[in-house]
């Protein structure tokens, strides 16, 4: 009974794909040491799996092309053929070949496949490992010692990836799992706030009976665990989406190689960091801005070997390809030890180009002017050529990074280098971002685009031509209200001392956007519109919050190309000689809400403190015990003690009686507050009003 091979067919083209890349980067690691044993076996066997499932399914033209190389790498093996360059071309060669035969056929005739196609590659091929055979007296040249020795060396730089235990799923099986994570972080923000509400009724009806008070304490537990519980598996699925870099980096080498050649130059790719793990939704759009990005360093960036010489650079110039994690955000940068960017020359030719005028071009410092390489049909390149110069290249990269919520920034030395930034989310998916209140109405803000929430005094909005503005730090932002953006009413904001502000930046600009409250952090996920909202400027989707209402989710790159941000240097932090070498701070920070606990934890270790977090009162009480603080900081309502209690007992502790205690609640009513200063707080911070300024200042105040 003959098989179903349709039921296989997907299986076999990925596994073939994969085989491809894995060779494709082992016959690159051969070229340079073409005596590794262990990495010839290991191709060799590659090519002969590939062989082997091409027949099974029926691929003849793809197992005869295989067959052809796995003849030339056990000849190597076996010593009677020594690899040479033109080896390696055909190699090479025979990948590119198998890839498009892995398509329908109404394909072939575009990519120049024909019937004569696969006949000329595998004649090719016969010829050149069949023309260069290795006579006993060439063997006998190198003696039994000097080739382990090469064979020892050669080994090391090659070791067998590890095989873990997978199996292939479709990748909307995975989307599915992840909206129906998505559904139960919703519900689980849902049930906590009925939780929260249910507390905060018990603790204001004084005669209330104890199997309520059981049943709330009961419901608490489980608001707990269904917390926990959620998070994890969130986590988990999250992870299922996330692949190594690796994946996309591989790709990569083969190109690099020949378009060093095809240009003349000595390159080396040096890649790093390839086990840090993305979503594969943005590892495979990411995949053609980084290559448009290598492509310029091959072409602009390092020079030519002659040029390398008088200048007495090494001739190999080096292309380097990074990536690791920072917080939320991925960062994958692309350098280069080439020329650096000629800023004289790119003002030049702005002005030519009437991007900007002569009077204000001398007045931009580094960082604008690299900005303007990102203008649309920008290029510097005297020369048109297939690999760049054609206007079309920058502009697309900054766009296609914005597009998945990203941004992208450059970094210049004469003479040195070059070095493109780019930074994107670990995850389209769920994101976390900063709710806030214009009027009635509440919007969320990407946490990657906030840079910091400040509070500002209603004198301190001034006008420049005509545009409302505020100064911070020395800088000078663009002011936009929310309310205007849309056109709703707004929230008293006049009668206010102080106002809310969100500083939020988009690649190398920055504004500030003036809200009427900041309601915190949340997880959120991002649900497209349709009409006839889809085509609105300044929304980027919408998302559903756990009492069921709808919120939009503001556009901040469009937002800021409306108010014409301004470009920011970033300051370079300088310690003063009086901090080095001064012990830090140790704060006790207790909250039962992680992702609060972690908002306030980044704000004190960025402010330089060292922070111990403890989820309830009851820990931090232990923690106290154990270990002397400087600071205490505590929410109110957690489980098994509450912030009134964490703070009457540290009151009578030796250790703790008159280190100064902060509250941070949602508790506003003033016997709330009462008694919190009468349990031994020193502060009462409204969470409604919480910025990390109020935090900073209030810390200041107490401990210096």
């Amino acid at each position: 009974m003959a098989f179903d091979k349709a039921k296989y067919l997907e299986g076999f083209k990925a596994e073939v794909k994969e085989l491809l890349q894995d060779l494709s980067l082992g016959l690159l690691k051969l070229e340079k040491k073409p005596t590794n044993k262990k990495l010839l076996e290991s191709l060799m066997r590659k090519a002969h799996t590939i062989k082997g499932s091409a027949t099974m399914m029926g691929y003849k033209r793809i197992a005869d092309i295989s067959h052809n190389m796995e003849d030339g790498l056990d000849r190597a093996l076996q010593g009677e053929l020594s690899l040479k360059k033109n080896h390696f071309d055909i190699l090479l060669k025979c990948l590119d070949a198998i890839d498009p035969l892995l398509e329908d056929k109404v394909t072939w005739q575009d990519k120049g496949i024909d019937a004569s196609f696969v006949e000329n590659i595998c004649a090719e091929a016969k010829s050149a490992f069949c023309e260069d055979e290795i006579s006993e007296e060439s063997k006998k040249k190198e003696s039994k010692e000097e080739l382990a020795k090469k064979e020892e060396i050669a080994e090391e730089d090659w070791k067998e990836a590890k095989t873990e235990d997978s199996i292939r799923i479709n990748v909307s099986q995975l989307n599915k799992l992840v909206n129906l994570s998505g559904e139960m972080l919703v519900s689980k923000i849902r049930l906590k706030e009925l939780v929260s509400g249910l507390q905060q009724k018990v603790s204001e009806v004084p005669d209330i009976g104890e199997s309520f008070i059981e049943i709330s304490k009961g419901l608490t537990s489980l608001g707990d665990t269904m917390d926990f519980l959620t998070s994890n598996m969130q986590e988990e699925v999250m992870k299922s989406r996330m692949i190594p870099i690796s994946y996309l980096f591989n790709t990569f080498p083969r190109a690099m190689r020949d378009l060093a050649r095809q240009k003349g130059k000595n390159i080396q790719l040096e890649i790093n960091g390839q086990n840090t793990y993305l979503d594969k939704t943005i590892v495979d759009q990411v995949k053609d801005p980084i290559m448009h990005l290598l492509r310029n360093a091959v072409d602009h960036g390092v020079e030519t070997i002659e040029k390398r010489q008088e200048k007495g650079k090494p001739e190999e110039s080096k292309i380097a390809l990074s990536a690791y994690q920072e917080g939320s955000l991925v960062v994958i940068e692309v350098s280069d030890d080439g020329n650096g960017i000629d800023v004289e020359k790119v003002k030049q030719h702005a002005v030519s180009k009437g991007l900007v005028s002569e009077s204000r071009i001398n007045d931009m410092i580094d960082d604008q002017v690299y900005q303007l390489l990102f203008s649309p049909g920008f290029s510097t390149a005297e020369e048109v050529t297939e690999t760049s110069g054609r206007g079309v290249g920058l502009d697309v990269v900054r766009e296609n990074i914005v597009q998945l919520k990203g941004m992208i920034e450059v970094q210049s030395d004469p003479g040195k280098g070059t070095r493109f930034i780019i930074k994107l989310p670990l995850t389209l998916a769920i994101t976390e971002s900063l709710l806030v209140a214009a009027g009635s109405d509440m919007f969320a803000i990407p946490i990657e685009s906030v840079v910091e929430t400040i509070r500002i005094k209603t004198d301190e909005i001034k006008t420049i031509e005509a545009r409302d503005v505020v100064v911070v730090r020395g800088h000078i932002l663009p002011l936009v209200r929310i309310s205007d953006i849309f056109g709703i009413s707004r929230k008293g904001i006049f009668e206010k001392n102080f106002s809310p502000v969100v500083i939020v930046q988009s690649v190398e600009k920055r504004i500030a956007i003036l809200i009427d409250d900041l309601i915190g952090r949340q997880e959120i996920i991002t649900k497209a519109i349709g009409d006839p909202l889809k085509n609105v400027r300044d929304i980027a989707g919408a998302t559903i919050l756990g009492n069921g209402k709808v919120i939009l989710i503001l556009d901040v790159p469009s937002i800021i190309d409306s108010a014409e941000g301004v470009i920011v240097k970033r300051p370079i932090a300088v310690l003063k000689p009086a901090i080095q070498g001064k012990k830090k701070k140790t704060i006790l920070l207790a909250e039962d809400v992680l992702s609060t606990a972690m908002l306030e934890k980044n704000i004190l270790e960025s402010s330089g403190f060292s922070v111990v977090i403890a989820r309830d009162g009851k820990e931090a009480l232990d923690r106290a015990a154990q270990e002397t603080f400087d600071l205490v900081i505590s929410d109110v309502l957690m489980p098994r003690m509450d912030g009134f209690e964490l703070a009457t007992n540290l009151r009578k502790s030796k250790t703790h009686k008159g280190v100064p205690i902060i509250m941070v609640t949602t508790r506003e009513k003033d016997e709330d507050k009462r008694r919190g200063l009468e349990a031994g707080a020193n502060a009462y911070i409204l969470k409604k009003d919480f910025t990390s300024e109020i935090l900073l200042e209030t810390i200041e105040r107490l401990v210096g």
